[in-house]
């Protein structure tokens, strides 16, 4: 069974991690088969919108620290950062249905995503500092833009863990559901949007991110590079060291 699972259905298309054994960790496999899944959908008529989820207790633990110790990215061809830029100027709407926890690039996605609804029981950390390592995904940038230079600071300088409601209030996420229901609903609005006119909807994301997308792409760049470069840091192999003797 894939890793990473994939269904399309009335113009919606799901992408599930699907490794709840470990948390949804994500490894390089992982990359090449979201990378891959985002590409087709870019390109395939059928596919109208895309609903990323994980499981109903767990989103993703973020990167799996031990296969990218192993498998550390070398360059910007590497999956994770194909998976990045494959995402970031994804013209299909893109909503999230997210649950447990939601670790790293498990809460930096939700930058790149259009709909966000969470479900009471979600956590968000972005332990970056913590590992020795430097924000990615251009959240240096988009997450103060979302919630402003403070609560940002807040979160990426301490790496402090928080619940939905914070997010909520925020401004990072659009809604909090019950543990039961908070998937139903990411998919009611994502059924709601195939429904809509395409070529506008596409247009109307198109008009709104216009405006940052290239300082975007651009900021992801310079975050690869020093986040490349703090991977093969002591700072970063003693976290991972400390991490996996847990």
């Amino acid at each position: 069974m894939s890793e990473i699972e994939t269904r399309l259905d009335n113009g919606v298309l799901e992408v599930q991690f699907n490794r709840p054994e470990k948390k949804n960790a994500i490894t390089e496999q992982m990359y090449k088969d979201l990378a891959q899944a985002f590409v087709s959908a870019r390109v395939n008529d059928d596919i109208r919108v895309v609903l990323i989820s994980g499981h109903k207790s767990c989103f993703t633990a973020g990167n799996d620290l031990k296969d990218f110790l192993e498998n550390p990215p070398e360059d910007d061809d590497s999956p994770v950062f194909r998976f990045l830029q494959t995402v970031a100027d994804f013209p299909k709407p893109i909503v999230a249905a997210v649950n447990g926890p939601a670790i790293g690039i498990g809460t930096t996605l939700l930058l790149h995503c259009d709909l966000v609804f969470s479900g009471e029981g979600a956590k968000f950390q972005l332990p970056f500092v913590n590992l020795g390592l430097v924000p990615e995904f251009a959240s240096s940038y988009l997450l103060p833009l979302r919630v402003g230079h403070a609560k940002a600071s807040e979160w990426l300088l301490t790496g402090k863990m928080f619940d939905a409601h914070e997010a909520k209030s925020a401004g990072l996420i659009n809604e909090v559901y019950k543990d039961e229901q908070f998937f139903s609903a990411a998919l009611h609005h994502a059924q709601k949007l195939a429904q809509l006119p395409n070529e506008s909807v596409m247009i109307s994301k198109r008009l709104m991110k216009q405006t940052y997308m290239s300082h975007t792409l651009q900021i992801m760049d310079e975050e690869g590079a020093l986040f490349r470069r703090r991977l093969a840091s002591d700072d970063f192999k003693k976290a991972v060291d400390a991490f996996l003797s847990r």
